[in-house]
């Protein structure tokens, strides 16, 4: 569209924008005008109201006076008493005089108490009109009361409501015919601009590729081929945009260290799937503080040490789910332009290292202490058979032999239960499982381990009721879990004690329970959590010269859970005995 179409809309926008503004004028002129006339009339009559009541206030009384003065002058006239009681009203019988409310506070009746005389226009709730007030004074001398005219102001209305009939065809033609010339000349005039917007909200959406056809060499057109350009810049951008994003995500997702990005105060804006699994997190967390979705103090500190080292990475080892998962965190500011905009923190899970360093510490230490005492026997016999014993004393040289025979096989056992245990930590054992009659595999450790209890002059009893389902298991280590218990229960019992193996339906549908009772000394009931640990010993010495490893509850334990079942002990009271119990699950039918 030319210039000049552009510059006749924009002469029907100044015509309809001057006949609105007159129509505005007009009406607010005319209502000025017409209440400053009535104004000017009422206070008129109440000049007049005022000295006819004035003459005759003293004849009459009130009420009576106000029907005669408001006949006379055509108006509500209203009598007001020094303290605001109305005394009188034209339009108001006599018996509801005392109805209406006190007038004192009337702002017409407050300019009239301080000037003697007030004006003033409200809306009438009773009537639904505008309402012209006027009230004077009246009295010689002193006030004796007020004389209040109201004028309804309704004629105004009707006489506005004329105006704005006649105004208001007039700027509705005038509008009429802008809009068909406006409509024309807009057609005219957006078409180009609506096929832009469109092409822009295209855009908008990420739609590609978007031209628009340049068919002008004004403005518009100029504007069209800018479009495009803009266009192609932005599709590349968001491919590369989204190219990079896919990576990231693809990256974040395939990571298994947990990696979140916040805020400068906290606030949470990325996180990875990692990150959620370690902290148990479930839903958005984004937008949330970091406080509101973990409380561990370990990681609130390392986040607002942060701060305290002023732009410098830090690197820091927290526990979270206490003492469960230990994580090594890595903590760095984000910066744009030298100025901190975010925290990025990487969270590499190394618990599992710390436990295979802790078992390995352990493992050492007791390793070495199990094998100090044997070896230490074994190299001073032998030492003192080499300095002569063994050609100068033969009964003595032959009993240092049995000594260190002795030892060598406790550190053989020793040495296979340590391999032992280790294929059974490190998940290399195969169990050969099948349906297992399990009161024959009781019957023959029963027997194997009978002749031990009777030389100590231990009873033993078995306990096994009829009808018992098979159990899935692998008859061999269900027989080494029963033994190392036996044996471990006639180890630690006394003479003239009792050792019972029982076997009853588990706790829970689809197992079976093992039970190993003894009258021993029993375990103290701060040792019983660690009574399952490796090389771990109630009574250092006396666990010694009972010929135990310290691995064997350990190997028991394992093989238990291999099976799927549960390994306990229960103490009722330290020095009368212990129960050990395990459950196997029973095979399907």
């Amino acid at each position: 569209m030319g210039f000049r179409l552009k510059l006749m809309l924009s002469y029907l926008l100044l015509i309809v924008a001057i006949a609105g503004s007159f129509y505005l004028y007009m009406d607010h002129v005319l209502e000025t005008n017409l209440v400053e006339e009535s104004r000017t009339s009422l206070l008129g009559q109440a000049k007049l109201a005022r000295l006819l009541v004035m003459s005759d206030h003293l004849k009459l009384p009130p009420q009576q006076l106000a029907e005669t003065v408001g006949a006379t002058i055509r108006e509500r006239l209203t009598l007001i008493a020094p303290d605001g009681r109305v005394i009188g009203d034209s339009d108001v019988s006599g018996a509801k005089l005392g109805e209406l409310q006190n007038h004192l506070d009337r702002p017409e009746v407050q300019a009239a108490l301080a000037t003697g005389t007030g004006v003033a226009m409200r809306y009438s709730e009773t009537l639904k009109t505008d309402m012209l007030y006027v009230a004077m004074t009246y009295g010689s001398g002193r006030t004796d009361g007020f004389v209040r005219l109201a004028m309804p102001l309704s004629y105004l209305t009707n006489s506005s409501k004329a105006l704005h009939r006649v105004v208001g065809i007039a700027v509705l033609l005038t509008t009429l015919a802008a809009l068909i010339l406006s409509y024309i000349l807009s057609n005219l005039t957006s078409r180009p601009l609506r096929t832009m917007a469109a092409a822009a909200a295209r855009i908008g959406r990420g739609e590609s590729p978007v031209r628009m056809p340049v068919t002008t060499h004004d403005e518009v057109g100029e504007l069209a081929r800018v479009l495009n350009d803009m266009s192609e810049r932005i599709e590349q951008q968001m491919q590369r945009l989204s190219s990079e994003k896919q990576q990231l995500d693809t990256i974040l997702r395939g990571m298994g260290e947990g990696v979140m990005v916040t805020s400068p105060d906290g606030t949470i804006a990325l996180v990875n799937p990692a990150f959620r699994r370690l902290f148990s997190l479930a839903g958005d967390v984004e937008g949330k503080k970091l406080i509101e979705i973990s409380r561990h103090p370990d990681l609130l500190a390392a986040f607002n040490a942060l701060d305290a080292a002023e732009g410098e990475e830090l690197i820091r080892e927290i526990t979270i789910q206490p003492g469960e998962i230990t994580l090594l965190t890595h903590w760095a500011p984000l910066t744009v332009d030298g100025k901190k905009s975010g925290v990025v923190a990487v969270f590499h899970d190394i618990s599992d290292m710390k436990q295979v360093e802790n078992i390995r510490r352990d493992f050492v230490a007791n390793v070495s202490h199990e094998l100090r005492t044997p070896v230490s026997v074994i190299k001073g016999y032998a030492e003192t058979l080499l300095d002569g014993a063994l050609q100068s004393d033969g009964d003595r040289a032959a009993r240092f032999v049995e000594i260190i025979l002795s030892h060598s096989e406790r550190l053989t056992a020793l040495i296979n239960d340590i391999l032992t245990l280790s294929t059974l930590e490190s998940k290399g054992l195969i169990l050969d499982r099948h349906p297992l009659d399990i009161s024959g595999t009781m019957r023959k450790t029963y027997m194997l381990l009978e002749e031990n209890a009777h030389k100590k002059d231990i009873r033993m009893q078995i306990d096994i009721p009829a009808g018992l389902p098979r159990v899935l298991a692998d008859q061999g280590r269900v027989e080494q879990v029963i033994v190392n218990l036996l044996d471990n229960a006639i180890k630690y019992t006394p003479p003239q004690g009792m050792v019972t193996l029982s076997v009853r339906p588990g706790d829970n549908p689809g197992f079976l329970k093992i039970a190993v009772a003894d009258t021993g000394i029993g375990v103290p009931f701060k040792d019983l959590p660690r009574i399952f640990e490796r090389f771990y010993r109630v009574d250092e010495a006396r666990s010694r010269d009972q010929g135990g490893t310290g691995l064997e509850l350990a190997i028991a334990k394992h093989i238990v859970q291999l099976h799927g079942g549960e390994i306990s002990v229960t103490n009722n009271e330290f020095g009368k005995g212990s129960i050990f119990s395990f459950t196997l699950p029973i095979a399907a039918a």
